[in-house]
């Protein structure tokens, strides 16, 4: 039989799956002092004793008998979360909590009745039927499917620099579908909703039509004197969360190389000539 040893002691006491985040990380700490020292201070192995205790067979038997009922409750709304979901690892966390013996907080009580909310009986009807209408349905907002709304947030927050992870799920994997909530942070917030406006608004200037850049053009676009002639309106990804963010594909006259720009740096042509 190998030998017992602070190493080992503190390795099962690791790998206890009723064993707190806290005391985890406090162990992991122990066992890398252990293990650079070949040994442990009086009161590093006296915290050693007391996990034992704290995270014994009896003790975690009568936690568990204790917190029997709250136990149940988590393992229900535990089964419901997704996967991968903060929820779920904040259930975890207070199952680990639970079978510890330690009661629940008065902080943690409604943390954990909102999870429970969230995936009621209706909230999962309702997030099943999301990932259907998320393609086939339409967003009332904006008359359209919900991935083409998505596509257009996610667009503007690639150039943004926000929500990444999100952008780049959005934009490269075809079989992604976003949460209702990842898709209401990203095309719900005041950002957004201009963006989805400039984008989704009648276009000032036709296709065809002639315009020039005015003064508030900016960088290279104000060296531009001639007229221009409109190629598309929503030529482009949308890059300013502001009126008028509407972008143009344009074709200068005499060029070959057409240019993207904003509907708000636009105007109408001047006439040319005039009566004589």
């Amino acid at each position: 039989m190998a030998r017992s040893t602070y190493g080992t002691r503190l390795e099962a006491l690791i790998a206890n799956p009723a064993i707190s985040s806290r005391d985890k990380t406090f162990a992991e700490s122990l066992l890398r002092f252990y293990t650079s020292k070949r040994r442990l201070t009086a009161g590093r192995a006296r915290c050693v004793k007391q996990m034992e205790d704290r995270y014994s067979p009896e003790n975690l038997a009568a936690a568990m008998e204790k917190g029997a009922g709250m136990l149940e409750r988590l393992n229900a709304v535990c089964e419901r979360t997704e996967p991968s979901s903060w929820g779920r690892g904040f259930i975890n966390s207070l199952q680990g909590q639970v079978m510890a013996g330690r009661e629940l907080s008065d902080k943690q009580i409604p943390i954990l009745e909102k999870i429970e909310a969230e995936n009621s009986d209706e909230a999962l009807t309702t997030r099943a039927t999301w990932k259907r209408d998320y393609r086939a349905g339409v967003d009332a907002d904006w008359s359209t499917a919900p991935v083409k709304v998505a596509e257009i947030a996610a667009r503007y927050y690639k150039s943004a620099g926000y929500f990444q992870g999100l952008v780049h799920s959005i934009l490269n994997d075809d079989g992604f579908v976003p949460t209702i909530e990842q898709y209401n942070k990203i095309t719900k917030n005041k950002f957004a909703v201009k963006v989805l406006t400039a984008h989704f608004a009648d276009p000032k200037f036709a296709p065809g039509s002639l315009v020039q850049f005015g003064a508030g053009a900016t960088g290279a676009l104000r060296r531009i004197k001639v007229p221009c002639v409109v190629i598309s309106s929503n030529g482009g990804p949308i890059v300013s969360a502001a009126k008028g963010a509407k972008v143009y594909s344009v074709l200068p006259m005499g060029s070959a190389k057409t240019v993207l720009c904003e509907e708000r740096h636009l105007k109408k042509a001047r006439k040319v000539g005039g009566k004589k």
